[in-house]
């Protein structure tokens, strides 16, 4: 069984604008801001004068802000629940095929071909 609990189609599709998250963020001075991602002074100053920034730019600096720790934590409580659940269907179906064999073997030994390997193979 194959559960995909989180992919890349769950990204966000709707992000805050540029002075909004780096307002979540504290308003971090430029410099801090271009060192973390990896980008000029002179970019980050251009951003903020225009107020605006490339997607994946607001995608980034996104999963740092309340609503993007806030997804995060809410995706990982989901995917933990839907893990319990899944496990606990799997010991459920463990436990009902354990009966089964337990009421196969109580009919008898009949020469079936996989006999030895429910019983060992001096039976």
């Amino acid at each position: 069984m194959n559960v995909q609990l989180y992919g890349i189609d769950h990204a966000p599709t709707g992000l805050p604008i540029w002075h909004t998250i780096l307002a979540d963020l504290g308003d971090p001075p430029p410099a801090r801001v271009a060192r973390v991602l990896g980008l000029s002074r002179r970019t980050i100053y251009r951003y903020q004068a225009t107020g605006e920034a490339p997607r994946v730019v607001l995608l980034a600096l996104f999963w740092l802000t309340r609503w993007g720790r806030s997804a995060v934590h809410t995706q990982a409580t989901n995917d933990a629940l839907m893990a319990t659940q899944l496990l606990r269907g799997l010991g459920d179906e463990v436990k009902a095929l354990r009966g089964q064999v337990q009421h196969l073997q109580a009919l008898g030994l009949h020469g079936s071909a996989n006999e030895p390997l429910l019983r060992g193979p001096h039976v």
